[in-house]
């Protein structure tokens, strides 16, 4: 199936990235630069394009088998986890990844108390 990634792109910049005409190159090298360490960077790779420094960020990448719970505002995104299966658009699905981002998002109790 191969693989998909998730790129963010700031609107305000559209008419810089029209106009560049080495923009395809430039999010291709920031796919790859992500992709190359399977997934796993520091951090988001931001694509430049004109005078803006990150128009366009790459976000993540994964195989297409997986599915990737992400949340996106204020110019940037958070990946919250990625999972085996792609089928999010069946309910049952839903419900585990609502389960899985549940876990991810929930503080566990230690049981220590602050005074």
């Amino acid at each position: 199936m191969g693989f998909n990634t998730t790129v963010l792109v700031l609107n305000d910049a559209l008419t810089e990235i029209e106009n560049d005409p080495e923009f395809g190159k430039k999010l291709v090298a920031g796919i790859r630069k992500l992709g190359s360490t399977g997934g796993i960077h520091p951090g988001p790779v931001n694509v430049p394009v004109g005078n803006h420094a990150n128009p366009v960020t790459v976000i993540e990448t994964h195989h297409a088998d997986w599915t990737a719970l992400i949340a996106v505002g204020g110019n940037n995104a958070t990946v919250f986890f990625t999972t085996y299966g792609y089928r999010h658009h069946d309910k049952e699905v839903q419900f585990r990844l609502s389960e899985e981002m549940d876990a991810a998002v929930t503080r566990k109790d230690t049981g220590a108390s602050s005074s």
